[in-house]
């Protein structure tokens, strides 16, 4: 009896000592900010841990459910994706410009730098040296849509070898948290592919852990929307407040902007449509601009702004939404090209590359 009350003791100790779960603090210590609640939210939104903020200072401590992939709200507004990952952590940073790369403490701050410096040195220094000697071989900077279209594909296999690039850094690393994260964050440049190979070179582990639980969550929801799979139909809002169902695969080609109001590139985009819908008026194209803004009131006035000659709507799900998220939109202006059968052919496409896909469909 005495053994057996020996080892529940020493079980409830080994609990005690090893309790549930990721213990970690997080010292954060801010510039042009004084008071404000500091919390850690779940990738769902759900608030995990909170503390309060003095004098830019706050220091977030307790237990999650696992080192992985967070988000830190300050205030009411302001939220970033963080790594949390390590025990003792600490954050100084400019509350104007909230940058995690300061990250102190943490593998994955190390691991992020590291990527980003190959990537810099093996795609973006050498795409400036190749703009910079097509312009000097063609002996000027006003090209003509011939040049246009050939430096684009010569910048175009640069990214590709980007991407392969990352891939053999995946490869090598596949063990690092930070990994499926990165490629998660990637997949709003490349595609469900190149997205599915990243994830098969992580090791085991790292497929089972929450980033790469998140990634695959990520990539099932892509699968849907992969090119040649059929668009699904979804409800948007109009103008008038009415909800209207988006139906495809009548014979048309789609070309469909997902935008917002306080975005940018977004309305210079819009602009760029407008030309695209001249050009194909009287064939077979229809034009639909989405808005992804969070509330109606801001998006009326820019729908009025912009006097958008084809339908407008409003999805009020924003980027939660069904097909947001499907479609893998994290950054905006976004287009799909949807052709006559209502097949998705084309994802994120812009400039010369929608052109040439949406002449292609008419063909």
């Amino acid at each position: 009896m005495k053994l057996l009350i020996g080892l529940l003791l020493l079980g409830l100790i080994a609990c005690a000592e090893n309790p549930k779960g990721f213990t970690f603090k997080l010292r954060g210590d801010f510039i042009n900010v004084d008071t404000a609640t500091v919390s850690v939210l779940s990738p769902e939104g759900k608030v995990l841990v909170s503390a309060g903020m003095e004098d830019g200072k706050f220091l977030l401590q307790g237990t999650l459910p696992e080192p992985g992939y967070y988000v830190i709200k300050i205030g009411e507004q302001r939220k970033v994706k963080i790594m949390l990952d390590a025990p003792d952590m600490y954050w100084p940073s400019d509350f104007n410009m909230v940058d995690v790369r300061y990250l102190k403490n943490s593998p994955a701050t190390k691991t992020m730098l590291d990527i980003y410096g190959v990537v810099r040195e093996m795609y973006e220094i050498p795409t400036r040296v190749l703009y910079n000697a097509y312009y000097a071989k063609v002996g000027s900077r006003d090209l003509s849509p011939e040049q246009e279209a050939e430096l684009d594909k010569l910048v175009e296999q640069k990214f590709i070898e980007r991407g392969e690039t990352i891939l053999a850094y995946v490869k090598d690393h596949s063990n690092d948290l930070y990994m499926p994260v990165f490629i998660e964050d990637q997949l709003s440049e490349y595609d469900y592919a190149w997205g599915k190979r990243g994830y098969e070179l992580l090791s085991p582990e790292m497929q089972a852990s929450q980033p790469g639980r998140l990634l695959k969550e990520k990539l099932d929801n892509l699968s849907h929307t992969v090119v040649g799979a059929m668009f699904p139909a979804f409800a948007v809002q109009d103008a008038k407040g009415n909800m209207v169902d988006l139906k495809f695969g009548d014979g048309k080609v789609y070309v469909i902007d997902f935008w917002a109001s306080w975005c940018g590139p977004c309305r210079a985009m819009m602009q760029r449509l407008k030309e695209l819908y001249k050009m194909y008026a009287g064939q077979s194209v229809d034009f639909i601009s989405i808005s992804l803004d969070y509330t109606e009131k801001a998006w009326l006035p820019a729908h009025e702004e912009e006097q958008i000659p084809w339908g407008s709507y409003w999805l009020k799900e924003n980027f939660k939404s069904t097909i947001a998220e499907r479609l893998g939109i994290e950054a905006i202006p976004f287009i799909v090209v949807v052709d006559q059968k209502g097949r998705i052919a084309g994802k994120n496409l812009r400039d010369q590359k929608l052109i040439d896909k949406v002449s292609e469909l008419l063909k």
